[in-house]
């Protein structure tokens, strides 16, 4: 679990792992004749065995869309019209197909027929994307520990990701990718921690190893997927198609995931996503359901949109430390043997009445009050408890997190 390493969290974080989109950088390639192969292919043309009128003709046509200006469909979000630089974005028509396609889930492998020609038009329209933001909700569920859901929106680019996640209307997460340099960093609100990690080339093949190449073979080779007909999905007349292949579940180890169910609605005037839904079972019989929606194309976002803000004030993981209280019975304490808290006084069955002189009576999970408790090492807390009948204060050092 990447994030988890990140950040040095659990179950929460281990959810972010699973909202990164990871890939590596790759060099240089001849995406338009790739591009062009694929689409005749869609086209019902081999395109070894492709005329030569037929190669002019196709060529002539793939130009005359490159000089199109597209309408894309635009949504209001004022909490994102503020970072939209005011320059129109000029559009690339020899770009390579953009990762963008990773996001949406865009990991189709179209078979016969007319939808066939639909997805290729799919493929045709993002081209021209240069990059995209979107919503996305998770849920994760099981029986041990009920259901989980976490709302983010992701900002994608060809150079850099970043992902937002949100809890009653917060930014409490972050996480930022930058592929070409290979990195990523993590920011926990919560905690107030942060760390950057370097992206080995065994976490780029753990995580989505998908290239722009890979993109488009995916989309425009063989394969087999179910078609859903046309419906109404987020006030938008769309086009379904369902498939199942492991690579959708995007941003995960593939040995850890089964059952992978994917669901691509795309708008029937732009050929456009207009919404996916991925569904898929953990190998700890955790169900994940992912729902991606609202896309807005053709973003631009400031350069220095995509570089980490890290607080004054927040430590790295190993800077980290706590008193050594188990709070699973918040405010009723445990203390674990041989830590700082047991020698500082503190017994099994305080109850925490103040933290530094403050009240925690608005402190109700034990989530909170770790978030509470921890901070750097070195520095002090002061606990204040009842016992019995008795108020007792302790100092306790916070001394650093056991490896």
């Amino acid at each position: 679990m990447l994030l988890g390493v990140v950040l040095g969290l659990s179950d929460h974080e281990y959810f972010m792992q699973r909202s990164l989109y990871v890939k590596k950088w790759k060099g240089k390639m001849d995406n338009n004749k790739k591009l062009s192969e694929g689409l005749l292919k869609a086209d019902g043309i081999d395109p070894t065995g492709a005329t030569e009128s037929e190669r002019i003709a196709f060529g002539r046509m793939l130009d005359e869309r490159s000089k199109l200006k597209q309408s894309k469909p635009g949504i209001a979000w004022p909490d994102i019209r503020r970072i939209i630089m005011k320059h129109k974005l000029t559009k690339l028509a020899t770009a390579a197909l953009i990762p963008i396609a990773i996001i949406l889930g865009l990991n189709i492998i179209p078979g016969s027929g007319i939808a066939s020609v639909v997805l290729a038009d799919v493929a045709r329209e993002i081209e021209q994307v240069q990059n995209c933001v979107f919503k996305k909700t998770t849920i994760l569920s099981s029986e041990d520990n009920g259901a989980n859901s976490f709302d983010s929106l992701v900002y994608y680019t060809e150079a850099a990701v970043r992902e937002d996640i949100f809890d009653n209307q917060k930014i409490t997460y972050q996480v930022y990718v930058k592929f070409s340099e290979g990195i990523l960093v993590g920011v926990d609100h919560k905690t107030k921690v942060f760390k950057k990690m370097d992206l080995s080339d065994e976490d780029m093949e753990k995580m989505s190893p998908v290239s722009p190449k890979n993109i488009v073979n995916l989309i425009l080779g063989k394969g087999k997927y179910k078609k859903l007909g046309r419906k109404t999905v987020d006030e938008v007349l769309s086009e379904g198609f369902e498939f199942e292949d492991t690579r959708a579940m995007l941003s995960m180890d593939k040995k850890k995931i089964e059952n992978v169910v994917t669901r691509l609605w795309v708008d029937v005037k732009t050929n456009l996503p207009v919404r996916v839904e991925v569904d898929c079972v953990l190998n700890n019989d955790t169900k994940a359901s992912v729902v991606m929606c609202n896309p807005k194309w053709d973003v631009e976002l400031e350069p220095d949109f995509f570089e980490p803000k890290i607080p004054v004030g927040y430590m790295r993981p190993e800077q980290r430390g706590l008193i050594g209280v188990i709070l699973e019975d918040w405010p009723t304490l445990k203390v674990g043997s041989g830590t700082a808290a047991e020698k500082a006084g503190v017994k099994d069955g305080d109850v925490v009445l103040k933290v530094n002189g403050n009240s925690i009576s608005h402190i109700k999970s034990s989530g909170d009050a770790l978030n509470l408790l921890a901070g750097k090492v070195g520095e002090k807390v002061i606990l204040t408890v009842k016992r019995g009948e008795q108020i007792f204060t302790f100092e306790i050092e916070r001394v650093p997190l056991p490896k």
